[in-house]
């Protein structure tokens, strides 16, 4: 089971992005950010390294498994503790990206994003069986720039 699930398009717009948990999800909670960085990996490597797609990435205590939609340009992330089978994660990138397109085709490709339209996804991600609990959710940019404001100001030198 996935411990992240972020779904964008290859531009690095954030259609979904959620934490749903275990040992990779709770040391990285800001995801707004990291969806910039995983287009970029994945247009990096697709410059490099020509046709070849960027399948999975391995970090020491954790994978990034990545699928395409090449038709529609969006790009599917999980991350998942080391432990995790390739195939049992291959299959459920499927199914996810399958139930992502069916029910949100209509919303996507449009050149902006209304975060909102997408909140149902944590449920049809329950109901398909990919993820067992609720998102934990995720740190709001606009909540993390007020908080550095707020500790900068403390050390302000005038």
């Amino acid at each position: 089971m996935p411990d992240d699930v972020f779904i964008l398009d290859k531009s690095g717009l954030p259609y979904y992005s959620k934490c749903f948990g275990g040992e990779t999800c709770k040391m990285r909670p800001d995801h707004t950010l990291q969806t910039g960085f995983l287009a970029a990996l994945y247009a990096f490597s697709k410059e490099s390294y020509g046709q070849q797609e960027i399948r999975t990435v391995i970090f020491s205590d954790l994978k990034l498994h990545f699928k395409v939609d090449q038709e529609k340009d969006i790009i599917i992330v999980f991350t998942s503790p080391m432990s995790e089978k390739e195939e049992e994660v291959e299959g459920q990138m499927d199914m996810a990206l399958g139930a992502f397109l069916e029910q949100y085709e209509n919303e996507i490709g449009r050149g902006y994003v209304d975060a909102e339209k997408f909140e149902g996804f944590d449920q049809i991600l329950q109901d398909i069986g990919i993820v067992k609990t609720k998102p934990m959710g995720m740190i709001n940019l606009g909540e993390k720039v007020g908080l550095w404001k707020r500790i900068f100001r403390r050390y302000k030198h005038n």
